[in-house]
């Protein structure tokens, strides 16, 4: 069994970075692309309800992305959408995922508008289906946050998750407002992150002792994601004392039982110019947005988690054309820290985690004097869990 990589339950994505997987997220079968290919055209022949229609496109688009075939995914969820948006107030949640899984696919193919698109569509039908206060609703609106952030637009997104919390509050939905402090702390972070001389530690530290040390109901999940954004803002102003706390603390329980990652590295944006051998000339604004036309490559990443929380055994597993980009994300999984883990009799000796990677840009309009459609000149790494339910390793014969 494997992760649902599309469409992702919301709440889930709240803790990526510090907690496993929560009991909410969708999961599917391992099943073969010829017979999520198969079923899919099967549910259409029978004219299948629109429940059913989502469900068989989700798998089948799933199956192509992991597959390498981002064309055929995207181009499976629009087909999908081209039948069912307008079921959406009979379907609010199946119809939300499908666009949900829209919105994931467009992102990592460098569709910013779709993407953008795609999460207000989302929240909209959902809005339409539940109202404006449930939790559904509030949690795809931090979710149009998230992805304001992601497109630039950080005072917009700051702006979302203070009239979620708000909201959030007001509705008696306690979790839902720990996840829009959650975010607002995170946003912080990135300010900081980027310019620590401005947007300094005190003005993070106040964001995240609200959340430590002033819970709300239900969510102590947000308050260990909290006390692993301070040990990552403490690491970086040269402190390990609370990242080592953690790690202790965990020690003393006995571990953990799933994967928690404590520390990990931003993952720095690629420069394009680092491609090229020496002897080679320097690129143009032009040709690099010529050479980003081509790019979307991706590749799997496999690793294992040992019992002292520390990664080892990381390899490519599979990749689609030149991989010398990857060397950086190998680097920087290298480096991060996850939580100690339990140490049963008869247990494993620790997790086997993949990870795909693409390398992608985003298309911009307007930057060649032309209605021409070109990436922008700075590609990015989009990155999505494939991690396997079991934590195993792939077989040699799976891997290939």
């Amino acid at each position: 069994m494997r992760r649902a990589v599309l469409p992702l339950a919301a709440m889930a994505a709240a803790c990526a970075l510090a907690v496993p997987a929560q009991a909410q997220d969708i999961v599917v079968t391992g099943k073969s692309l010829k017979q999520t290919e198969a079923d899919l055209k099967a549910c259409l022949a029978r004219k299948c309800s629109p429940d059913e229609d989502i469900k068989a496109t989700l798998a089948h688009a799933e199956n192509l992305f992991v597959s390498g075939d981002y064309k055929n995914s995207r181009a499976a969820l629009k087909d999908s959408l081209g039948r069912n948006r307008k079921h959406g107030e009979a379907y609010p949640v199946p119809v939300s995922d499908l666009l949900r899984a829209n919105s994931r696919i467009a992102e990592q193919m460098g569709e910013a508008k779709d993407f953008q698109l795609s999460v207000l569509d989302m929240r909209d039908t959902l809005k339409k289906g539940f109202g404006e206060n449930d939790f559904r609703t509030l949690v795809a609106q931090i979710e149009v946050g998230d992805s304001r952030a992601k497109l630039g637009f950080p005072d917009d997104a700051e702006r979302i998750y203070k009239d979620v919390e708000a909201k959030a509050l007001a509705a008696g939905q306690p979790r839902v407002a720990s996840f829009a402090r959650l975010r607002l702390a995170l946003q912080w972070r990135a300010k900081f992150d980027a310019s620590p001389n401005t947007y300094n530690y005190e003005q993070l530290e106040k964001r995240l002792v609200q959340l430590i040390d002033q819970p709300l109901a239900q969510s102590s999940d947000f308050v260990l994601a909290a006390e692993v954004l301070r040990a990552k803002a403490d690491r970086k102003a040269g402190s390990a004392a609370s990242t080592e706390a953690l790690i202790k603390r965990f020690a003393e329980r006995g571990g953990a039982s799933q994967p928690i990652l404590l520390y990990a590295e931003p993952l720095q944006r690629m420069d394009l110019q680092k491609d090229l051998a020496e002897n080679e000339p320097t690129l143009n604004t032009l040709t690099r947005l010529t050479a980003l036309q081509a790019r979307n490559q991706w590749a799997d990443v496999g690793f294992w988690i040992g019992a002292d929380g520390r990664v080892n055994d990381i390899e490519v597993l599979r990749s689609d054309g030149d991989q010398s980009w990857i060397k950086p994300v190998l680097a920087n999984v290298q480096k991060r820290i996850y939580a100690p883990l339990k140490k049963d009799e008869g247990s494993a000796p620790g997790f086997y985690m993949i990870e795909r990677y693409t390398l992608t840009a985003r298309f911009e309009s307007g930057n060649t004097g032309t209605r021409m459609r070109r990436r922008e000149a700075t590609p990015r790494i989009e990155r999505v869990d494939l991690t396997p339910e079991n934590y195993e390793a792939p077989s040699s014969k799976e891997a290939a």
